[in-house]
């Protein structure tokens, strides 16, 4: 008698497991961003917003542009391009690693329509803080080359 029952609850179980694979066959592959890669995104478009307003507000006069995946900004201050008689912009890619920020930088000036440009060296800013005060560190390369 007990091993009819216990043959028939596996059937049931067989049946049931059954039933599960033929509805359920399989959990959907996972496609979706992750938790901080959705953080990242949304902090990109608040960014964004903010320099698309900032652009707006100063009359093109600053510009702010982030990619919060490549941990990249991009700056810019000065007059446009389009002035007639001055003008003057600096303009700069940052690269946020390890804690330091990497700037490559341009310096655009110009009168009546001559423009002079320059390639200012890379800069490297990192957090510091001495006797308890919070500052900032600033890192111009006086030399750079390879041994």
């Amino acid at each position: 008698m007990a091993g009819i029952l216990i043959g028939a609850l596996g059937d049931v179980a067989a049946a049931d497991h059954a039933l599960y694979d033929r509805l359920w066959p399989e959990a959907p592959g996972r496609q979706q961003l992750t938790l901080s890669q959705q953080i990242t995104d949304e902090l990109t478009e608040l960014g964004n917003t903010l320099g698309h307003h900032l652009d707006a507000l100063s009359g093109d006069m600053v510009g702010l542009r982030f990619d919060g995946r490549r941990r990249r900004a991009w700056v810019r201050v000065g007059t446009s391009r389009a002035e007639r008689y001055l003008t003057f912009e600096l303009a700069g890619d940052v690269h946020f690693t390890r804690g330091v920020a990497r700037i490559h930088a341009t310096l655009d000036v110009g009168i009546a329509g001559h423009v002079l440009s320059l390639e200012l060296p890379d800069v490297e800013m990192a957090p510091t803080s001495y006797r308890d005060e919070r500052g900032v560190e600033i890192r111009i390369p006086l030399l750079h080359g390879t041994f």
